[in-house]
Formats: C-alpha cells, sequence, structure tokens
C-alpha cells in the first residue's frame, strides 16, 4: 500500500485530464506579441502539467530570451494527439528527456513524429524511490527536503557531464528545444537555471522562474497529496511529502552555492565545469537573444 503511494508519487500520473483543449485554443507565442507575457507562460497541455516557455526573460544587458525557442516541461508519456500537434505547431525540433533508465521504461515519452528525441539520464532522482518509501512508512527521520538538497547539489558535482552536453546541444545545433524529467522541476530546473544564467539572466529571475512550479502545479500538487492518502486508506499523512512534490528556494541555491564553492561562481562553473567557453556562450547567446 505504502508502495503504490510512492509511486504514484514519483510518476505524477494519478490522473489526468479528461478533456482536451482545442488546438486553436492554444497560444503561439513567436511570431504573437498577445502571448508574450506571464499570462501565457504555461503551455495548456491534456497530459502534462509544467510545460512552459522560457522566453521574455530580459538580461542583464537588456536584452531578453527569444520567445519560441525553449521549453522546459515534465513528462510527455501521457500527452495526447492534440498536444502532439501543439508541440508540432510550436516549432519544437528537440526533445531532451533527464529521466533515468527506469523512469523511461516505465513511462516512455510519446514523441510527435519528426522531433529529434535525445536521451540524457540523470538518475539522482529515480533513485529516490526507495527513501520516499521510507518516509511513508515510517523508517527514516531525516528532514524529506533533504532528499532534494542533496540532489541539487549531485547535479553540480556528479552530472556536469550531462549538463555541458545539453548546453553543446543548445549551442552547436539551430532547434527549438523542449527539456524535461519526470515531475519538470529538479533536473528539468537546473537545466533552466544553468542556460539562463549563461544567456545573462539574473540570478534572482532566474530563482524566480525556478519557484513558479509551485504556483503552476498548484493544483497538481494537492491532487497527488489526496491520491496518496486514499491509497493508504488515510492512514499516511501525504503533507510530509509536499517537500517533494513541490519547490523550495533552497534546492537551487544548494546548487549555486555548491557550483560557488568549487568553481568561485556560476559563470566559472559554466566556463570551467562544463567547459563551455567565452565562444561559446556569445553563440549561445546569439541564437537564444535578441535586442
Amino acid at each position: 500500500m505504502y508502495k503504490q503511494a510512492g509511486i504514484i508519487f514519483l510518476c505524477l500520473a494519478i490522473t489526468q485530464c479528461s478533456e482536451t483543449i482545442d488546438l486553436m485554443d492554444r497560444p503561439l507565442h513567436k511570431n504573437n506579441p498577445s502571448f508574450q507575457n506571464e499570462e501565457h507562460r504555461l503551455l495548456p497541455m491534456d497530459g502534462s502539467h509544467n510545460t512552459r516557455e522560457l522566453g521574455g526573460y530580459e538580461t542583464t544587458d537588456g536584452k531578453s530570451v527569444k520567445w519560441g525557442m525553449l521549453y522546459r516541461s515534465d513528462k510527455l508519456s501521457d500527452i495526447s494527439k492534440t498536444d502532439q500537434e501543439y508541440l508540432h505547431s510550436l516549432g519544437i525540433k528537440k526533445i531532451v528527456d533527464f529521466r533515468s533508465k527506469e523512469e523511461k521504461a516505465e513511462d516512455p515519452d510519446i514523441i510527435p513524429e519528426g522531433i529529434n528525441y535525445i536521451e540524457m539520464p540523470i538518475s539522482v532522482d529515480g533513485a529516490m524511490r526507495s527513501k520516499i518509501e521510507a518516509v511513508l512508512k515510517g523508517e527514516t527521520d531525516k528532514e524529506v527536503k533533504s532528499f532534494l538538497i542533496d540532489a541539487n547539489r549531485e547535479f553540480v558535482t556528479s552530472y556536469t557531464d550531462v549538463y555541458e552536453n545539453f548546453l553543446r546541444s543548445l549551442i552547436d545545433e539551430d532547434a527549438p528545444t523542449l527539456f524535461h524529467c519526470t515531475a519538470g522541476k529538479d533536473r528539468a530546473g537546473f537545466a533552466a537555471a544553468i542556460t539562463l544564467i549563461a544567456l545573462g539572466v539574473s540570478r534572482e529571475n532566474v530563482i524566480e522562474d525556478y519557484m513558479k512550479t509551485n504556483a503552476f502545479t498548484e493544483n497538481r500538487i494537492e491532487e497527488i497529496l489526496d491520491q496518496i492518502e486514499l491509497m493508504s486508506l488515510y492512514q499516511t499523512d501525504a503533507e510530509i511529502l509536499r517537500p517533494l512534490i513541490g519547490v523550495e528556494r533552497i534546492y537551487i541555491e544548494t546548487a549555486f552555492k555548491t557550483a560557488e564553492e568549487k568553481y568561485g561562481s556560476l559563470e566559472n562553473f559554466i566556463k570551467d565545469g562544463l567547459n563551455i567557453s567565452d565562444e561559446d556562450i556569445q553563440k549561445l547567446r546569439n541564437k537564444f537573444l535578441e535586442s
């Protein structure tokens, strides 16, 4: 019973939307300024809950991230046919999947025809299942949020090769890209953060983007907590898992602090830890920024 609850949480796939959102009612940001705002940042999807645009963020030198080029998301294993059409309409040419082998085997992505699918596995979140089950069973007294604090530290200490390859793929290929993990908040959240930092977006605005998961998935979070309690016949307090389902500022700040302690600054982490040169950064900015 507790194992079922843990699996439900990790997959974030308890129930899906029963109504399909008409394709004509979905925003296309790239060439329509009326959609280029916070109100339309979260993309309306039938089968995912945290798919969003990264366009519009201003850089410290007065430029802004282009709309229609970068998207972050949760898993795509439950997207509808209309969702697939929408991804095509958005012009997405490449999907990067940060999930582990086990996560992908359990919930394989649905990839629209003609979109390139790239696997860049990060297993640190996928290995969290046993820890969550231990929490639900009361077998650990470790603070729940410490699991994601540790995970964000590991992004910097153990997965620089993956994030280097991710940034390199953005630099080397001129293709609108969607990248995701399971919930779209931790592995994908750090990928979004380092990309925006490399583009010149301020640290505080990067953290604001990271924290938007809580607002964008508020209803989903409550649904998950309710379902976990139901699956346990109300014998477990699902509230203790809230720090794992959403995000907290300390998570991304831990990643930043780890990078700064080891490399001196976030910029140095990108240059030295991820081997992204000044020339590479300029290429990235040329592709993804507009004046």
